[in-house]
């Protein structure tokens, strides 16, 4: 019982093994866009995933995954993350698909199926109604078992049912008074008994409360330790009887049946080698290719004619840096990456003249100070700043190590500063001088996660001494060419990431002057605006939806300098673009696309990919537009679901509310005709089906891929639902005049809402067909009997 009381609580990112019995440490990672252990593959973005609307592709980027998990010696990934976007601002709705149930079911299946076929454990998450990361740890959502039903459960429902996904992770918040991991309703009545799901249920890492409700209530494994599933809470109660045995052994159950489907008591094979292949590669290439959205493209300014152009500006804090994920345990610490800029100067740098200017720096976009602007003394004879490594947070004692860093840009994860070094809790001094070669008004900038001081010839310039995620602060000043300033960086760590970076750049002002100048000098201006890691990331929730630092000026400045500008949005969800949409003639939104950011963007602006992504979400014209705008941090510790199921496009189509972009919507350079609307019978009874069929065909001059959509509505109802709702979608290519018949089975149980259980009620159901949610090419009817 010891042993098995043992098996209930992990260690860090395992479970205890139990060697008398040769039970090894079932061994997790995080990573649903990447292993996070080390470096690795980093892939793009699950919103990213969702606007590929293609789950086949997804199954390849799961079994890649797989394979990189395998390579670090794991056997379980912390992914996928399933959570409906409800809230635009969610700090975590880039790891997840999309705020459409069926879509997001879809991408999921076949994520975990590709996943689980090489023999690693997929972790749905986070189960259940984890929409915002604002009070996550506690906030009670009140949501109604209707909107529960039919938009926060079917992707966890799918996930059990027709993926057989070996593990679930319980959330932290509560859900209608009860955390989530020790929620009868979600973990006993829902998930294990009325979804029949036999793997394992483990909670967030410390999202456990109570041991005797979480012991009884559906949770097997507590993790990152046993602080409440322990034998001291545990063991007495279940020799007196207090506790159930046969509850007990069904735990253990759960977490070795887990094992032997993975075949961890066979030979498990690793294979350290496969990280990055030139496979896995390719595939972060093809995926990002097809998840990136063309949102406008006026006059067909894209793609690029390359030979008709003599300059072109690339201009914006997002295009010389590879914004490959969001922040969090989602983030990914890469092999390789290329930013836009780069990607660009290997493709066409030796065709036409690239005019490049930052614009604006925004928070984690920093560049280190070269090498050689930096010296550890006043002679000059050696670059770098000698760095002070101590074991606590305070520069006390003498420090453990002293070293020359030549450049001040770390980001320990797993790894530690140096070996038998603390991971967390412990503090640095780098020391010496800064001499630039050119007098001019500079912005010395300090990113870090956590505290920093930052002195210049003795004086204090940046003091921010306080835990926080990665954020940047930043110091303006002018300096002297030849001349020699003493530097002094204090950093410490107290938990969680530990980041320092020490950059220089030209100061604001003239980086803003320099935007406008290649502007007016070039034939085209791409402007690579948006977000990143510290904006978007676990922990917290974005303020609002503007683009951060200015990033709508600059985007207004060059259009007024170039009326050819041409905007790519590189964020994790909608951001508000009412100042400067209608005068850019093209917009595409690349989301948090990998590290192949860079080439992907590069082949589409070029030609050498036809967009093909659609959107998984509604962009709003305004967040006072959203579904969530009535109930968000309007009472402390509470969020009341009281949208209901109208959330998203549902929500906007219900209140007539007219979206910026609506769900579903991407351009192409090619064009799209429907026709041909067809249903093998217009009458059909609660155990029958139908069969729906339509013609797509390529009216332009380019190959390409279409998303074809199918929504249902049930006008006459007893309960209020949905204009529409989407129910399948097909990714095809086409050749230019090319045509295809797409063909889809539609069910009763396509049919249904909940109401205290799952009905049907007979009558007109409308059948629509077309490109987006608000692109309705082709309607027909079908009518259900008793």
């Amino acid at each position: 019982m010891e042993e098995k009381i043992d098996l209930l609580g992990g260690t860090g990112f395992e479970t205890k093994p139990i060697d008398r019995l040769g039970i090894p440490s079932l061994n997790m990672c995080d990573g649903p866009l990447g292993v996070v252990r080390g470096q690795s593959t980093a892939f793009p973005s699950g919103i990213l995933m969702g606007a590929t609307w293609n789950p086949e592709l997804i199954f390849k980027l799961g079994s890649a995954l797989a394979e990189e998990v395998k390579a670090k010696g794991r056997h379980v990934i912390l992914g996928p993350c399933v959570n409906i976007a409800r809230l635009p601002m969610g700090g975590r709705n880039f790891e997840s698909f999309g705020e459409d149930p069926y879509l997001t079911s879809s991408i999921a299946v076949d994520y975990i199926k590709g996943i689980q076929k090489e023999n690693v454990a997929a972790t749905i998450k986070h189960f259940a109604v984890n929409n915002q990361e604002h009070e996550r740890m506690f906030v009670d959502v009140q949501v109604d078992e209707r909107a529960l039903n039919e938009i926060y459960f079917p992707a966890f429902k799918a996930a059990v049912e027709e993926a057989n996904v070996l593990a679930v992770m319980s959330a932290y918040n509560k859900l209608n008074g009860h955390y989530c991991s020790e929620n009868e309703y979600l973990l006993k009545r829902k998930l294990k008994d009325e979804w029949n799901f036999d793997g394992l249920v483990m909670s967030d890492w410390g999202a456990v409360h109570s041991s005797i409700p979480t012991f009884n209530h559906g949770l097997d494994l507590e993790m990152p330790e046993g602080k409440y599933l322990n034998k001291d809470s545990l063991f007495d109660k279940l020799k007196s009887g207090e506790l159930s045995q046969v509850l007990l052994d069904d735990k253990i159950r759960r977490i070795l049946r887990v094992m032997f489907s993975i075949g961890l008591f066979d030979e498990y094979k690793y294979d350290p080698d496969n990280l990055n292949s030139d496979e896995h590669k390719q595939l972060a290439l093809e995926v990002a290719k097809e998840g990136i959205v063309l949102l406008k493209n006026q006059n067909n300014i894209l793609p690029l004619k390359i030979d008709q152009l003599k300059s072109v500006a690339v201009i914006g804090p997002t295009s010389n840096i590879a914004v490959t994920g969001g922040g969090g345990s989602s983030k990914v610490s890469p092999f390789y990456e290329i930013s836009p800029l780069e990607a660009l100067e290997q493709k066409i740098g030796d065709k036409i003249k690239l005019n490049f200017a930052q614009g604006i720096t925004i928070n984690g976009t920093i560049k280190p100070v070269k090498p050689e602007f930096l010296y550890t003394d006043i002679t000059g004879n050696e670059n770098g700043l000698t760095g002070e490594y101590f074991t606590n947070k305070n520069l006390e004692g003498e420090p453990f190590k002293v070293r020359v860093d030549t450049i001040i840009n770390f980001s320990w994860d797993w790894e530690t500063p140096f070996a038998d070094f603390p991971g967390d809790k412990f503090s640095v001094r780098w020391s010496g001088y800064l001499k630039v070669d050119k007098t001019d008004n500079y912005t010395i900038d300090v990113s870090s996660d956590d505290g920093v001081r930052l002195y210049l010839d003795e004086k204090l310039i940046i003091d921010d001494w306080s835990d926080h995620a990665e954020m940047t602060n930043s110091y303006s000043t002018n300096l002297e060419a030849g001349k020699f300033y003493k530097i002094k960086l204090e950093f410490y760590e107290n938990g969680g990431a530990a980041i320092c970076r020490l950059g220089l750049r030209k100061a604001d002002s003239d980086l803003f002057d320099d935007a406008i100048t290649a502007a007016k000098s070039s034939d085209v201006a791409l402007v690579f605006v948006g977000t990143n890691y510290t904006y978007e990331s676990e922990g917290f929730d974005r303020q609002d939806l503007i683009l951060p630092q200015n990033q709508d000026e600059l985007i207004k400045k060059v259009w007024e300098a170039n009326p050819k500008t041409i905007v790519i949005l590189t964020t994790g969800s909608p951001v508000l673009m009412n100042q400067w949409i209608d005068k850019v003639p093209a917009v595409l939104e690349s989301w948090f696309a990998g590290e192949q950011i860079g080439n992907a963007i590069a082949e589409i602006i070029l030609g050498e990919t036809n967009p093909s992504g659609k959107l998984p979400v509604t962009f709003p014209m305004r967040w006072e537009d959203c579904s969530a705008y009535e109930t968000y941090k309007k009472e402390e510790g509470i969020s009341q679901y009281t949208d209901g199921i109208f959330v998203g496009y549902r929500h906007f189509e219900k209140n007539k509310i007219k979206p910026l972009f609506p769900f579903g919507y991407g351009l192409s350079y090619t064009q799209f005709e429907y026709s041909d609307i067809k249903v093998t019978k217009d009458k059909f009874s609660a155990d029958d089906s139908i069969s729906v069929s339509f013609k797509v065909k390529n009216i332009g001059a380019l190959k390409g891929k279409e998303v074809a959509q199918l929504y249902i509505s049930d006008p006459v109802c007893s309960v209020e639902r949905p204009v529409k709702e989407l129910k399948r979608f097909a990714k095809i290519e086409l050749n230019p005049g090319e045509q295809k018949e797409i063909s889809f089975n539609i069910y009763p149980k396509d049919l249904m809402f909940y109401d205290k259980a799952w009905k049907i009620e007979r009558g007109e159901f409308i059948l629509m067909v077309g490109g987006s949610s608000s692109d309705i090419k082709l309607k027909t009817s079908v009518w259900l009997n008793e």
